[in-house]
């Protein structure tokens, strides 16, 4: 088959995991080998570059990278991150404000009852298409996220980097997270407080673009009177974000919404160990690769940073980590995505190459 790839409107770094993804799949494309002939056009909204590539380029098949979708002639399959609204619908972020509650749900009832395929991370995720939208199974393509391992080895520890933020080797927990509430950042302010409270003076470091509850948290942390524990990094570029995992005693992901995520996986690549909340889909994607918590249970959170003490266990986690990762690679994505397209093309070949079926 001839398969167009779409790219998602915006590439802006601050957007976060949805960027990190779309150029690690890029990266892979590039190196893809398989049988059908593949082609990529970034999406514009409104401009119909999508259908005119199908058009130009004689596709039968488009691929929507990312949760956007524009009218085409031909087959296509729906990439979906999440399902965060009818899974929480009581976050502002995901009801009221950015992509509001009626405009996503809208979007989802239009476009996955028509994609020939909808990829999702993982079982989980795959449950909540078809308890939310009634999609069958059999069209529902399972795909863990990919993580590029390209440049991670080449990365040395480099304290410079942390020490510019006041901040010592091993000497914090590291969360990257944007400001949303459903990321979960008071609840790590929980935790930083029990841990303080039973002697152990870890600090915190809050990595990611503000979303409009940054201001929320550090009135949090000075209630808390944790102002010179907690570092506010913003948005950081990728040589800081590595450094920070290096250096890092662990990550703690506080995210209560899956059904997976990219950061713990970063985390792992670099040897950080994670302790990751329990959202729906955590431990389907970490397996024994993490230490999770009850997501809104500070104290248990507390206690599985605790656990890490024991020189042990730290390293036990960081070995499964890296070998988890080893199985998520770009390479191993593109190899699922092309057995996908392999098995539906033996659906396209049974009409004609032209753009758009017309019954007379």
């Amino acid at each position: 088959m001839r398969v167009l790839f779409v790219g998602s409107p915006s590439t802006r770094p601050s957007d976060g995991g949805s960027s990190t993804f779309q150029n690690t799949f890029l990266a892979a494309l590039k190196r893809a080998q398989t049988s059908h002939e593949l082609f990529y056009v970034q999406a514009v909204a409104g401009a119909g570059v999508v259908q005119q590539s199908v058009v130009t380029n004689r596709i039968d098949f488009v691929w929507f990278m990312s949760p956007y979708y524009e009218d085409v002639d031909v087959p296509f399959a729906a990439t979906v991150c999440d399902l965060g609204h009818r899974e929480a619908p009581y976050f502002p972020e995901l009801s009221l404000s950015g992509w509001p509650f009626d405009a996503r749900e809208s979007f989802y009832r239009h476009l996955l009852p028509r994609a020939s395929i909808v990829v999702i991370g993982n079982s989980i995720g795959a449950r909540h298409i078809n308890a939310f939208y009634q999609i069958p199974h059999a069209n529902i393509c399972t795909i863990p996220l990919p993580i590029d391992l390209a440049d991670v080895g080449e990365r040395g520890v480099d304290s410079a980097v942390i020490e510019r933020f006041g901040l010592q080797r091993s000497e914090y927990l590291f969360y990257p997270a944007q400001f949303w509430p459903h990321k979960n950042h008071i609840t790590l302010i929980d935790t930083l407080l029990n841990l303080r409270n039973s002697g152990k003076n870890f600090k915190l470091l809050l990595s990611g673009s503000d979303k409009g509850n940054r201001s929320h948290v550090e009135n949090y942390v000075d209630r808390c009177n944790l102002r010179h524990s907690v570092v506010f990094a913003g948005f950081v570029e990728t040589h800081e974000l590595q450094q920070f995992y290096l250096n890092a005693f662990a990550m703690v992901f506080a995210s209560l919404l899956g059904p997976d995520n990219l950061p713990p996986l970063e985390a792992m690549a670099h040897g950080c160990p994670v302790i990751s909340a329990n959202f729906d889909g955590a431990i389907e994607q970490m397996g024994e690769a993490a230490l999770f918590f009850d997501g809104l249970d500070s104290h248990h959170a507390a206690s599985q940073v605790m656990r890490l003490v024991d020189p042990a266990v730290k390293a036990g986690l960081v070995k499964s980590g890296h070998d988890l990762v080893q199985t998520r690679s770009k390479e191993e994505y593109i190899k699922k995505i092309c057995v996908a397209l392999d098995r539906f093309s033996f659906i396209r070949r049974l009409w004609g190459p032209s753009n758009s079926y017309h019954h007379l």
